[in-house]
């Protein structure tokens, strides 16, 4: 009798999400998959910068500025650096009527492969950092930035899983899903420009390319 559970269970199909093109403008792609038990899907970002890794780097590390650049970001800091690698970012998102806005509480890791250089950054959500506020509903965050030296460029992915908490319209969760990454990536190119990046000192675990 195992042997026929076995046998049916193999030929129940299994539900492979794949990742579904949903916007290619201005050298950038945003890509999104559907995830079991997820209100919203998954959101993957892509393009390339004409910069540096230390650049890149600063910018990342400057968390009080994501309200110039992140989509929808109206505040954010670290409320709690571990070490040079590991802190606690507190943000809060604007949404659309009649949408609350939102606020997240993430744990990032930096880490380095120091055979290619790439970078990355990963995202989780912790709990008992900062208390819930009134008028904000708290959702979780969780995901990936990675940045890849190659040549002059830097390919940047941005992948990250959302969990608004509370609900969201459909016709909204399937906008913000895309326009979040895709806003996100295309004012990054412009700030990597900004001098202030450029010229900033360098993370003290960033191990830079070496130049030929």
């Amino acid at each position: 009798m195992k042997h026929v559970y076995l046998i049916v269970f193999l030929l129940i199909p299994m539900r492979i999400f794949s990742w579904d093109l949903e916007k290619e403008k201005n050298g950038i792609t945003v890509h999104t998959r559907t995830v079991e038990g997820s209100e919203l899907k998954e959101f993957r970002g892509k393009t390339k910068l004409k910069t540096d890794l230390n650049t890149v780097i600063s910018l990342m590390e400057d968390n009080p500025n994501y309200v110039t650049w992140f989509k929808n970001c109206k505040h954010a800091e670290a409320v709690k650096v571990l070490n040079t690698k590991e802190k606690y970012i507190y943000i809060q998102n604007g949404a659309p009527w009649p949408v609350n806005d939102r606020d997240f509480v993430i744990h990032t890791v930096f880490s380095q492969d120091k055979t290619t250089g790439a970078v990355t950054y990963s995202i989780r959500p912790v709990v008992n950092i900062v208390a819930e506020k009134k008028g904000l509903v708290r959702g979780t965050l969780k995901g990936f930035w990675k940045f890849v030296p190659v040549g002059d460029e830097i390919e940047v992915t941005y992948q990250i899983l959302s969990d608004p908490g509370g609900s969201i319209p459909t016709s909204i969760a399937n906008f913000v899903v895309v326009d979040i990454p895709y806003e996100t990536l295309r004012k990054m190119k412009e700030k990597v420009t900004e001098s202030k990046y450029i010229n900033s000192q360098k993370h003290p675990d960033l191990i830079l390319p070496v130049s030929n």
